[in-house]
């Protein structure tokens, strides 16, 4: 019988998550080089060219969501509040990174905003695998929290240190 140590048990693990993701991940951009344009953009912060391009695309046709991510992303870092919230009231697949944003937004703006429970939920789901998630979570609901959930913060902010400790461990053996 063989042995697999737990090192190389994460390491597959991992392996399993990347295919997963890749697997679902879909290539939806129409032109890649159009894309790319607006993403150096992005990435060298010219946030009120990304964000003129993409409204203008939007007028025309329906963005991508690479292009959609992007665009309130530009909006965030404007702080471009009233539109951001516009925007997302009008978004109807919602995907996880911009949840993140969602909330930051709610907290920056100090917008009196009801969350639907779909939102929070989506919140709620990253909050085992993020430690932004749980943070963004207390920030937005801490004055709400009751003993018995704040126990259960504490047990995943010992399971994020646990985390960090072995990650760094491994990054010691290599």
């Amino acid at each position: 019988m063989m042995k697999i140590t737990q090192s190389e048990l994460w390491n597959v693990i991992c392996l399993f998550g990347i295919c997963f993701v890749l697997s679902c991940h879909k290539a939806e951009i129409d032109d890649p080089k159009e894309y790319q344009i607006v993403k150096n953009a992005y990435q060298s912060g010219h946030l009120t060219v990304v964000q003129a391009i993409l409204m203008d695309r939007k007028k025309e046709r329906e963005l991508t969501t690479e292009e959609t991510k992007l665009y309130f992303k530009s909006l965030f870092y404007l702080s471009e509040w009233r539109e951001f919230f516009h925007e997302w009231d009008l978004l109807e697949a919602k995907p996880k990174e911009l949840i993140f944003y969602y909330f930051k937004a709610i907290l920056l703006s100090k917008d009196k905003r009801v969350v639907n429970l779909a939102e929070e939920n989506a919140l709620l789901e990253l909050l085992p695998i993020s430690p932004e998630a749980c943070l963004l979570y207390l920030q937005w609901n801490g004055p709400k929290l009751k003993p018995n959930q704040k126990k259960i913060f504490l047990a995943q902010l010992k399971q994020f240190q646990t985390l960090i400790h072995r990650m760094d461990q491994e990054l010691e053996l290599r």
